[in-house]
């Protein structure tokens, strides 16, 4: 894949995490559905407060999201299936069920979903343009796109522009996801998750199309 089509690839997939980032917050008790930082937190509290139910729950979450980080590391090994394809179709599927499923589920529960999509999306889509990056969390690319900023303001290096560009944009993109599936989310709740189908479907045809010019292999 060309380095053009590459970045505009990780934008679209930083929307996307985003766009469900928010999603999980706004309709699972502002749980964050990308992450495992609180969830883990949460199973130490669960054990110390002797509530069984949740530290389970809890923790099949957190081996859902270690089983789609591995199978990330697997599949390269034994298969010629392109990882980012599979991605994106995985975050649809995810997308779909989020849609179905019944009010009142509890909130970990609901976020299986994402734990599994998310947890393969950050595995199979690391960074562009020969920059480490995120796409469904911002923590890090702030502090990336911070410390060149600093760089070509105070130290006035230009050298990091484009670094500063790079994370500034990712931001950007992350961001309008985050406030586009908020205002859907105003009107449709729930089913909010269905709409993030056409950023995927977008992502999934540039990818398809960069995998036919540079001849790679497009098997799922």
């Amino acid at each position: 894949m060309d380095s053009k089509k590459q970045e505009q690839l990780h934008y679209l997939m930083s929307f996307n995490g985003g766009f469900l980032g928010v999603y999980a917050i706004l309709n699972f008790c502002d749980l964050f559905g990308s992450a495992q930082t609180a969830n883990m937190i949460y199973l130490v509290t669960d054990i110390l407060g002797h509530n069984l139910a949740e530290f389970v729950l809890r923790a099949g979450g957190l081996l859902l999201y270690m089983c789609a980080v591995a199978l990330a590391v697997w599949l390269p090994r034994h298969s010629t299936v392109n990882l980012r394809l599979l991605s994106i179709c995985f975050d649809g599927l995810a997308a779909l069920v989020l849609g179905f499923l019944p009010k009142g589920i509890s909130p970990v529960l609901g976020l299986y979903p994402l734990f599994f999509a998310m947890a393969f999306q950050w595995s199979c889509f690391s960074g562009a343009a020969g920059f480490n990056s995120s796409t469904i969390f911002s923590t890090n690319n702030l502090k990336q796109f911070t410390m060149a900023s600093a760089e070509l303001v105070l130290n006035r290096n230009k050298s990091h522009l484009p670094k500063a560009k790079f994370y500034g944009k990712t931001l950007l993109s992350f961001h309008s996801g985050v406030a586009v599936s908020y205002l859907l989310w105003l009107s449709f709740g729930l089913h909010t998750s269905w709409l993030c189908l056409l950023p995927l479907a977008a992502a999934f045809a540039l990818e398809l199309s960069a995998c036919r010019e540079s001849n790679e292999s497009p098997a799922l």
